[in-house]
């Protein structure tokens, strides 16, 4: 629907010319293009408009908490009953309505029709108050796409172009299966974890299940790879001077977090390098002899105390090659996949004993298994819960609250709007928000 008559006049002559009779008699005019675009170009900006608008009412209604004026239990659910939004997509709306309330310039961009909703919705995963410039500065002119990939691994308060952390960049991936699969994939995760002892990931799952494929599955007579097979038959390429790391799938490179790398040098074929004229004989890191004998000892499975997992198994050198560790039936160990990686990011922690039997600790030196101590209970706690603060801040902290501000924090940062009292509440909470924010 158009607001304006003109435009709807405007657009029937449009497709007048485009369906009606043809020839020289009666010839489109030259500017229909023109006209259209336009028109696109203005439906676009008032959708923009709109989408600017209602994320002020959202904050309104999040604040007076609307959804409880007709029995609903979140706004969220608010919005998918009243407004008919996805459950995904009412999270988004309202994550975003909370962030454009610290992001003025970003707001102004929606609000104007210069970016779209899509893209402010991404820009609003990494802009501040202080570096939102820069971020609509970089995504002028770009796609949604580009801006996506922009901001995919920073975090807020990065700067457009700053190192990414190729660990927190996650990926999406949407398949569309039957039934019988669905049934297939839920019995894949549940024979997983009874072999791992736990619950696992869709990415550590998925991942097992390409790994099986690609051969790196039980070192059997089944047609899997053999014991003395490397575990890493996958194409990495490791920077001979960075030291960064990128996997080949499906004809891309894809950069990888260095613990991959570190964790293939344990237990992979080396092809060498492949950007010259003299190629070089590929050679495993632990000869086929040791790592069958290292297998064998291990009866074929993950050594970490009370793992089951004898799929995936990887040999790992307890004292890095990097520091001296020797190709010894006494420095390697056999690892599943899980617990593989929870070493080269410092989860688990495996050294040598008198005994000859390793040690394996969590990070914080716990023997592996122990649980984790309980903290302190705190005497703010029942505080906390209720609201630390009285009178106008005790309003600013539970607005905070209402707008999605963690309980932990809400007390905090509406301490840092304690010397501003006097100012309107609605400018108080915004203050509030830029301290949470920041934190």
């Amino acid at each position: 629907m158009f607001d304006r008559d003109d435009e709807r006049v405007e657009l029937g002559s449009i497709f007048d010319a485009a369906t009606g009779p043809t020839g020289a008699d009666r010839a489109p005019p030259a500017d229909d293009w023109r006209r259209l675009d336009r028109a696109l170009r203005g439906v676009a900006r008032r959708r923009a408009a709109l989408d600017a608008e209602e994320a002020r009412w959202l904050v309104a209604a999040q604040r007076i908490a609307l959804h409880r004026r007709f029995g609903h239990a979140t706004l969220a659910e608010y919005l998918e009953r009243t407004l008919g939004y996805g459950p995904r997509a009412a999270r988004e709306r309202l994550r975003v309505a909370t962030a454009l309330q610290t992001l003025p310039k970003i707001a102004d961009a929606l609000a104007r029709g210069a970016q779209s909703y899509s893209a402010v919705r991404e820009l609003t995963r990494v802009g501040r108050d202080d570096t939102e410039a820069a971020w609509l500065a970089a995504a002028t002119g770009k796609t949604v796409h580009e801006i996506e990939a922009m901001v995919a691994g920073r975090r807020p308060g990065d700067l457009p172009g700053a190192e990414v952390d190729p660990t927190a960049v996650r990926r999406s991936l949407s398949l569309d299966i039957g039934p019988e699969t669905l049934a297939l994939w839920r019995d894949a995760r549940l024979a997983l974890e009874l072999e791992r002892g736990g619950a696992v990931s869709d990415d550590e799952l998925l991942a097992a299940m390409c790994r099986e494929l690609l051969g790196g599955g039980r070192a059997d007579d089944g047609g899997a790879r053999p014991a003395g097979g490397a575990a890493y038959q996958i194409a990495l390429t490791v920077c001979p001077t960075c030291d960064r790391t990128a996997q080949d799938g499906g004809g891309r490179a894809i950069e990888v977090p260095p613990a991959v790398g570190a964790r293939a040098r344990c237990d992979a074929t080396v092809l060498g390098r492949v950007d010259g004229d003299d190629v070089a004989r590929a050679v495993q890191t632990v000869p086929p002899r040791i790592r069958r004998a290292v297998i064998a000892r291990d009866h074929g499975r993950c050594r970490v105390p009370g793992c089951r997992s004898s799929r995936f198994v990887e040999v790992h050198h307890v004292q890095p090659r990097a520091q001296g560790g020797p190709h010894t039936l006494a420095n390697l160990i056999s690892l599943c996949g899980g617990h593989h990686d929870a070493v080269h990011v410092g989860r688990l922690r495996i050294a040598p004993a008198a005994s000859g039997e390793p040690t394996f600790t969590h990070a914080d030196g716990r023997p592996y298994g122990a649980p984790r101590p309980l903290p302190r209970r705190r005497a703010a706690t029942d505080a906390s819960r209720s609201g630390s603060h009285d009178g106008p801040l005790g309003d600013v902290e539970q607005a905070l609250r209402g707008l999605g501000v963690p309980a932990a924090e809400a007390p905090a940062a509406t301490a840092a709007c304690a010397s501003h009292l006097g100012e309107p509440l609605e400018e108080l909470v915004r203050r509030a928000l830029r301290a949470a924010h920041r934190s």
